[in-house]
């Protein structure tokens, strides 16, 4: 029997969740020998609290369904156990499920689950806190920070809190201490993948590993804002090394000296930090499950945006009625109390008798 643990967070991207725990179970029965229990998070951090629980256990595979945050959080609990990793990508980014070629269609990746083929895959760690996919100082830590307050999710949303930011941002100046020596340079941004994207296929370091113990860095410098369409093209395309605005080298740790405190975002997630960052490389401590034979789906992306898209807009009608709904809730209240005692006293006047004539109008 092989014990299945699964996390599932039901506020993760703009897909619903209701029908998470029925699939689930379809497709990993008991008679197909798993066992499985479902757990929803309930908090920030609750996740790693339930990944960590599921290790105790001795689980043989821990599942977890949502977003970035949610696979960062769970990941981190199992780094260094023999437990398997499996990845049901229901966020915005999906930023390693994607590195790693894993379905998007949620039936799939739980078939992909079930068949249970795995392979062992890096980490890093940015003073002590550990990443799977990027981590960044600069711009996109930035606009990762507007995100998370933005209070909607959705590749629009962000792609709102990018254009917001991209003008105004001023870059520093930075030291990168490498294995090779020392870097110093003004840097718009500076990412340092251990997975080539930031997510939705945008490919920050294009030619990332997860599995050969060394971070790909790449420094964007300000440029023109006539390159900026070249730039997005080469983002999307695996090419932005090529351009002249931008640095890219290996390293397996780093060393980075910023002229103050700044935001600094882990997979995503922002967070401040102080002056010095020290970024080191775990290879091979996190066991993921992924397709034997992964297959590269033109339509499946764009099919994947059209339906966030989709959810989006669903989400925000929901919420548009429930809005109006609780402005026009106290109208109603006091409309109800002024017409209760008419309807009260209709209510309780005597019935005509059913014997007396009815007089002729």
């Amino acid at each position: 029997m092989r014990t299945v643990f699964v996390i599932i967070n039901p506020i993760a991207g703009v897909r619903p969740k209701d029908e998470m725990p029925r699939l689930v179970q379809q497709i990993l029965k008991p008679e197909d020998g798993f066992d499985v229990e479902i757990r929803f998070t309930e908090y920030a951090g609750h996740a790693s609290e339930l990944a960590k629980e599921a290790v105790e256990k001795g689980i043989d595979t821990v599942i977890a369904i949502g977003g970035d945050g949610t696979i960062n959080e769970t990941g981190r609990s199992l780094v260094g156990s023999s437990v398997k990793f499996g990845i049901v990508p229901m966020g915005s980014g999906n930023g390693l499920a994607r590195h790693l070629q894993l379905p998007l269609d949620t039936t799939k990746s739980l078939e992909c689950i079930r068949d249970g083929y795995s392979i062992k895959v890096d980490y890093g760690s940015v003073n002590g806190h550990i990443f799977f996919c990027t981590a960044g100082i600069g711009f996109d830590a930035q606009v990762s920070a507007k995100f998370a307050e933005a209070g909607t999710r959705g590749p629009l949303t962000y792609l709102r809190c990018f254009s917001d930011l991209v003008a105004e941002y001023e870059p520093a100046t930075y030291v990168i201490y490498t294995d090779d020596g020392r870097v110093k340079e003004k840097a718009f941004l500076i990412a340092i993948g251990n997975a080539s994207q930031w997510g939705n296929n945008a490919y920050i370091a294009p030619h990332a590993s997860m599995s050969d113990g060394l971070f790909d860095v790449t420094l964007v410098k300000r440029a023109p804002l006539i390159d900026i369409p070249k730039m997005a093209v080469q983002l999307f395309t695996r090419e932005l090394d090529h351009n002249e605005n931008v640095m890219s080298f290996r390293s397996s740790h780093l060393r980075i000296i910023m002229p103050h405190a700044n935001a600094v975002h882990v997979d995503g997630e922002p967070m401040q930090m102080d002056g010095v960052l020290d970024i080191q490389m775990h290879p091979g401590q996190l066991t993921v499950i992924c397709p034997e034979h992964p297959t590269s789906s033109v339509i499946e992306p764009v099919r994947y945006a059209f339906e966030d898209i989709h959810y989006m807009i669903l989400g925000n009608l929901k919420k548009g009625v429930k809005q109006i709904s609780d402005f026009n809730r106290p109208v109603i209240e006091k409309a109800e109390s002024l017409l209760n005692p008419f309807f009260t006293r209709r209510s309780q006047a005597p019935a005509p008798d059913d014997d007396e004539p009815m007089e002729e109008p």
